[in-house]
């Protein structure tokens, strides 16, 4: 805090000697705690690029949940809010209710950059209905995880690594046969806004509601085989190993998982954590015809609606998605860039990709990659907390599949508009 504080009294001071630079050039970042270390170092790098202005990035709630609902309660009693907003889920909550800008009309203004002639997802990971609400500049997307060690004690190939359920279950069970302490599968089921389901359901070729978002469509066959295939991650050890997905995280990296179902934005900081002792391996999650996947990753939004504010977020958008920005989601957080035309333009990137041996298992199912969907109306976030208790009460074999499917219906569509 103390160098944002000399930063800010350093803007003030140079405010007279870099006349195009005002102090209204402030913006306030608002991001959930396990992106704060990233922000600071795009903050720092837009502002080494751009002299006088201040990008200032509070700590907050650890969770994109958490942040929604302290956002949405200051909203309610009219308390200020930050002019941008970063977050991975929940854009259509503050676009409803009319605290998000939609961006389409500030695109149309802009000269043409990194930003105007982004890869496809950069949008469209924030399209709310018919218009932009966000910009991504990270993406996380699931991966299968495997320790090498514990691959070959069980006499299978590391260079042959499964990529379908069977195989990876498979697999696993042998691995959870060499005993405590050793877990053979685990799948997390607690991340923020019940993406595991999404991804579940979206992977077996489902989705969790209608097209026209009329009808719940986890009951069906996609919804049974996303949920057994839950269940069998129970069946392969995870029933015994009571973990939160931060203490399951730290337990892949420790060396007693085998098989690890995450995000491929923990891959770093599990080779980081294996400290060598095994070789962190990777598949892609395993997607069906015709299946897609919730990518996940950081989305800039802008609340404010003050002009020289707006300006100024604008601005620092457009820096996430250039290459130099691009470069500082790759070197500083376990996010993938996504902009293919800064990737492009980028040899740093270009190399750190090929010295990245599991970057394949992100960009193999790039093409699945869509938005993390969020139902209507304003219950979102409950419904995230509901079906997640259901997903751990389906992995710790305490009710079925098919028991879970009646119970997501009955309590998630009272919560629908």
């Amino acid at each position: 805090m103390l160098f944002r504080s000399a930063a800010l009294a350093f803007t003030v001071m140079t405010s007279l000697v870099v006349p195009q630079y005002t102090l209204a050039q402030t913006i306030v970042i608002a991001s959930g705690s396990d992106n704060n270390e990233l922000m600071e170092a795009l903050a720092a790098a837009f502002e080494a690029d751009n002299p006088g202005a201040f990008v200032d990035v509070p700590s907050g709630p650890r969770s994109y949940d958490e942040l929604t609902q302290d956002l949405l309660r200051r909203a309610t009693v009219g308390a200020p809010l930050p002019d941008l907003l970063v977050i991975g889920s929940n854009q259509r909550l503050f676009a409803e209710r009319g605290l998000a800008q939609a961006l389409d009309h500030l695109l149309e203004t802009r000269e043409e950059s990194y930003l105007t002639n982004a890869t496809p997802v950069v949008l469209e990971k924030g399209r709310i209905g018919s218009n932009i609400y966000g910009v991504a500049f990270g993406i996380s997307l699931p991966v299968v995880l495997f320790n090498s060690e514990l691959v070959i004690r069980v006499g299978a190939d590391p260079e042959n690594l499964p990529r379908d359920w069977n195989g990876i279950l498979s697999l696993a069970s042998k691995i959870d046969q060499l005993g405590v302490p050793i877990v053979g599968g685990y799948i997390e089921t607690d991340g923020s806004g019940a993406i595991n389901l999404l991804n579940l359901l979206q992977s077996h070729g489902g989705r969790m509601m209608s097209e026209d978002e009329s009808v719940l469509t986890i009951d069906s066959s996609y919804g049974l085989a996303a949920l057994t295939t839950l269940r069998q991650f129970g069946e392969v050890g995870q029933t015994e190993a009571a973990m939160s997905r931060d203490q399951a995280r730290a337990a892949f990296a420790a060396g007693t998982i085998g098989v690890f179902v995450t995000m491929s934005s923990v891959i770093t900081s599990a080779e980081a954590g294996s400290d060598n002792r095994f070789q962190v391996l990777s598949v892609p999650m395993p997607v069906v015809d015709g299946g897609s996947l919730a990518a996940a990753g950081p989305i800039a939004s802008i609340l404010t609606t003050d002009q020289e504010r707006t300006d100024l977020a604008i601005r620092f958008i457009e820096f996430l998605v250039s290459p130099k920005g691009q470069e500082v989601v790759a070197t500083s957080s376990g996010y993938y860039p996504l902009n293919k035309p800064a990737i492009d333009d980028s040899k740093t990137l270009s190399q750190l990709l090929v010295e990245r041996p599991n970057a394949a298992s992100i960009i193999d199912n790039l093409p699945f990659a869509g938005a993390w969907y969020t139902p209507p109306g304003a219950n979102a976030t409950r419904i995230a907390r509901v079906t997640t208790d259901v997903l751990e009460g389906v992995v710790s074999h305490a009710i079925t599949p098919e028991e879970a499917i009646d119970q997501l219906t009955s309590e998630i569509e009272p919560l629908l508009p």
